[in-house]
């Protein structure tokens, strides 16, 4: 933006008339621009001193701090606004995915299609707490077997024992 462009735009700026992508691009413009911060500055200042006067609230008023405060106002609607729209943008791809995946699974029911996309994923689902269940079974089952052994062993040892025991008496 060229500062002529700018300067055109400092009153509606100060009087809240920018659109958000012209109000946008002035604050580009003015945020890097010396003289066209001090013309704004100087418009702010001699509307909010008229605003003040008009409404009786002229006290001490920091006019630098109040510009500061209009800006940063500014830039967070323009933020709201963006982030907002970007919101949308991905809430509509997500139902867009969604009525894709609702027509997919609605025609291949109608076409007796046993398999749909829904009923594959429950299936693969199934399948792994199956796999996961039969590997538990397995984890315990060789748990018990070991110390099944264990006491077998044990058991023999003591029998062992007894034996030696009884043919020494």
């Amino acid at each position: 933006m060229k500062c002529n462009e700018a300067r055109r735009m400092v009153v509606p700026f100060v009087k809240k008339e920018l659109s958000e992508r012209d109000m946008e691009a002035f604050l580009n413009h003015v945020e890097s621009c010396e003289d066209c911060m001090e013309e704004l500055d100087t418009y702010f200042m001699v509307y909010k001193a008229i605003d003040a006067i008009d409404t009786g609230a002229h006290d001490e008023l920091d006019f630098k701090k109040m510009l500061a405060e209009e800006i940063r106002s500014a830039r967070h609607c323009i933020f709201r606004r963006k982030a907002s729209r970007i919101f949308q943008g991905v809430l509509l791809a997500v139902a867009e995915v969604l009525l894709i995946f609702s027509i997919s699974t609605g025609v291949q029911m109608k076409q007796g299609t046993s398999d749909s996309m829904f009923e594959r994923a429950i299936l693969r689902l199934n399948m792994r707490q199956r796999e996961d269940a039969v590997e538990q079974l397995m984890e315990t089952e060789s748990e018990m077997f070991s110390f099944a052994s264990d006491e077998t062993e044990e058991a023999e040892t003591i029998d062992l024992e007894e034996e030696t025991t009884d043919v020494g008496q």
